[in-house]
């Protein structure tokens, strides 16, 4: 398995465990309602999306190395924000028409945008590492 598909694999698993980690947590600590008011329930989600951006930072400038990057490696890089573009505009309309047919009538509470932006970045990150698997297993098939 090549350097860069193995760190696709970590940050496909990473993305997941983090975006179940996050949603534990709101379950645990009462969901969007006790969001607002429990400071220590912000803290926790702050800490958790923060620190799970920076870990997927770190892991994602590892793959810059230009020494661990072939040719092979490049076009499948190259390729992968296709599948991440779709998988970020994917979740914006999901969200977009659940929140809009949930509060038609007494408007979206601000939560939400918090929420949206969130499950954005770790969408984004899950897909980059799905649309580079995609890459590999694409090319596996061609040889």
């Amino acid at each position: 398995m090549a350097p860069l598909q193995k760190r696709a694999l970590g940050g496909l698993v990473f993305g997941v465990v983090w975006a179940v980690a996050i949603i534990v947590v709101f379950i645990v600590k009462g969901g969007v309602s006790t969001f607002g008011d429990d400071q220590g329930f912000r803290l926790i989600i702050d800490g958790l999306w923060i620190g799970g951006l920076i870990f997927y930072g770190i892991l994602m400038l590892t793959l810059r190395k230009q020494s661990q990057v072939d040719e092979r490696d490049r076009l499948i890089l190259g390729r992968a924000p296709v599948v991440q573009l779709w998988a970020v505009v994917f979740s914006l309309v999901i969200w977009t028409i659940v929140l809009t047919e949930i509060y038609w009538d007494q408007g979206i509470p601000p939560i939400f945008m918090y929420l949206v932006f969130m499950s954005t970045l770790i969408v984004s990150a899950v897909a980059q590492s799905i649309g580079i698997l995609i890459g590999y297993w694409r090319m596996g098939r061609n040889d």
